[in-house]
C-alpha cells in the first residue's frame, strides 16, 4: 500500500491533514502498521547481508574493529543487551585509519543518516538562542534511535563530558528548555586519538612476532606479506597500559564504565596499504580515463602503472 509516512514540500505527512476521528485513527494505525512492516523487512534485510559483510566492502583492513562493532549491534538487534541505556562505542586509534568512516557505514547499515552536532542542548533561558534548543536535543526527539558521532571526544571540555554521562547513564537527556528526550535505543559513537602511540607500537611488535613465526615455519616472506598479519590486541595490554591512560585522560571512572566496547584501530600493514593505494588510484583513474595497475616492487615497495585507456 501506499506510504504513509511520505511527506509533502512542507515536510508533513498524512496524518497532519486529518482531523480527529474515524480517519485519523486509520491513519495512525497504518502508520504504525507500516513501520513494523518496514522495521521487519529492514532486520531481514541484515540478516541476509550481514554487517561484517557490509562494512569489509568499505573498510580497508580494521577486522577485529569490525567484528567487535558488528558483534555489539547485532546483540543489540536480538534483544540481549540493556535497554535501559543506550548503546555507547569508544574508537581508539591514530587519525586516518577509518574511526569515522566505520562509524557511517553503520549508519548507513541502520538506514539512518549519521548525526555530527556541535550544540548539545542549547543555551539556557535568559541567554541568546535558548529558542532555538541544542543540535542534538532536536536531532533525536525526531529520530531516538540514531546513530550518533562524537568525533574527537578527547577534546572536549569537562562540562560536556558531565551531559555525556547522563546521556549514556540514563538513556534521556534534558536540554536548555527543560524538555526529556529519550534516546536508550540510540547509538553513540565516540572517536579519539588518545593512546593512538601506544596502540601502534602495540601492533608493530605483534606483526614483527607473527613475521618472526612465520620465517620460522620457513614461509614465503612475499606471500606473507600479501596475506596481511591478523594480530590481536591482548587483554592484558588493554587493562595493564591502555585502561590507565584513559582514566588519566577522562579523570571519570563512571564515563568509562558506560562504555559497552571499545575498539581498538590498528596500523595498516604493508598489504592494507596496497590496497589503500590501488583503492584511491583507481577512483581517480575512473575520473581522467586512466587504467592502474598496483603491484609489489622489491625496490620501491609499490609499483604504480598507469595508461590511458583509448591508447
Amino acid at each position: 500500500g501506499a506510504n504513509p509516512l511520505q511527506t509533502n514540500d512542507l515536510g508533513h505527512t498524512p496524518l497532519a491533514y486529518a482531523k480527529e476521528g474515524e480517519m485519523h485513527t486509520l491513519l495512525k494505525e497504518w502508520e504504525s502498521k507500516f513501520l513494523e512492516k518496514k522495521q521487519k523487512r529492514e532486520a531481514e534485510e541484515r540478516r541476509r547481508f550481514p554487517l561484517e559483510r557490509r562494512l569489509k566492502e568499505h573498510i580497508i583492513g580494521q577486522e577485529g574493529a569490525i567484528n567487535t562493532v558488528a558483534s555489539a549491534i547485532r546483540r543489540k538487534e536480538n534483544g540481549w543487551y540493556d535497554e535501559e541505556h543506550p548503546l555507547v562505542f569508544l574508537f581508539l586509534g591514530s587519525s586516518g585509519i577509518g574511526k569515522t568512516e566505520l562509524a557511517k557505514q553503520v549508519a548507513r547499515y541502520m538506514h539512518k543518516d549519521i548525526k555530527k552536532v556541535a550544540k548539545f542542548i542549547g543555551s539556557p533561558p535568559g541567554y541568546v538562542g535558548h529558542e532555538e534548543g541544542g543540535q542534538l536535543t532536536k536531532q533525536l526527539k525526531q529520530c531516538p534511535n540514531a546513530v550518533v558521532l562524537f568525533d574527537e571526544v578527547d577534546k572536549a571540555h569537562p562540562d560536556v563530558l558531565t551531559i555525556m554521562l547522563q546521556l549514556f547513564d540514563e538513556g534521556r537527556l534534558t536540554d536548555g528548555k527543560g524538555k526529556t528526550i529519550e534516546c536508550k535505543d540510540a547509538i553513540f559513537i565516540m572517536t579519539s586519538n588518545v593512546a593512538s602511540d601506544e596502540i601502534a607500537h602495540h601492533a608493530l611488535q605483534l606483526r614483527q612476532e607473527a613475521q618472526e613465526q612465520s620465517r620460522r615455519r620457513m614461509a614465503d616472506n612475499l606471500d606473507d606479506v600479501q596475506k596481511g598479519e591478523k594480530v590481536t590486541i591482548s587483554k592484558k595490554f588493554k587493562d595493564d597500559v591502555i585502561r590507565p591512560i584513559l582514566k588519566a585522560h577522562f579523570r571519570r571512572d563512571e564515563f568509562l564504565g558506560r562504555i559497552n566496547e571499545i575498539v581498538y584501530f590498528l596500523p595498516f600493514c604493508h598489504s592494507e596499504l596496497i590496497q589503500l593505494v590501488s583503492k584511491e588510484l583507481n577512483y581517480w583513474a575512473k575520473k581522467v580515463r586512466v587504467c592502474v595497475c598496483v603491484c609489489v616492487c622489491g625496490v620501491c615497495g609499490v609499483c604504480v602503472c598507469a595508461y590511458r585507456k583509448d591508447s
